[in-house]
């Protein structure tokens, strides 16, 4: 299994990213690389997400958990999966932001190549953006 982490602060609090994040169908307002998502019922544990990202075909998630201020989705790949955890932690007048892909299955090595290591490598870029969006909502 490969695993990456990216972590940073904000002065938004937890709870705005939170519901940030847990806005599904709105990811794409956030999120330039996704053409638009779906939540296939309500927000929960074990509730599915299609995921449309910009020049991909679309792909299958499944809310492993929700909790405050905790998301974990995993996306269903061709031969691995791809689990993603967004964490959020307030302390005093900051948030701390956990971020974690962790990438497994017989095709896991292709699938870190394609997506894990750009994932990472633009999670300074994703996370502005979400708490930009954060913020302003």
């Amino acid at each position: 299994m490969w695993q990456a982490n990216f972590q940073t602060t904000t002065d938004v609090p937890a709870e705005n990213l939170y519901r940030a994040i847990t806005d599904f169908n709105a990811w794409n307002k956030w999120d330039d690389g996704i053409e638009c998502t779906q939540l296939i019922g309500e927000a929960k544990t074990g509730s599915v997400v299609m995921l449309k990202p910009k020049g991909g075909p679309s792909v299958k998630l499944t809310i492993e958990k929700m909790w405050p201020y905790e998301v974990i989705d995993v996306a269903h790949l061709p031969l691995a999966k791809m689990r993603t955890v967004h964490k959020y932690v307030r302390v005093g007048d900051t948030t701390h932001i956990h971020m974690e892909l962790q990438i497994w299955g017989p095709l896991g090595f292709v699938w870190r190549k394609i997506i894990g290591e750009n994932q990472i490598k633009d999670a300074a870029t994703q996370t502005k953006a979400l708490i930009d969006y954060a913020r302003a909502a």
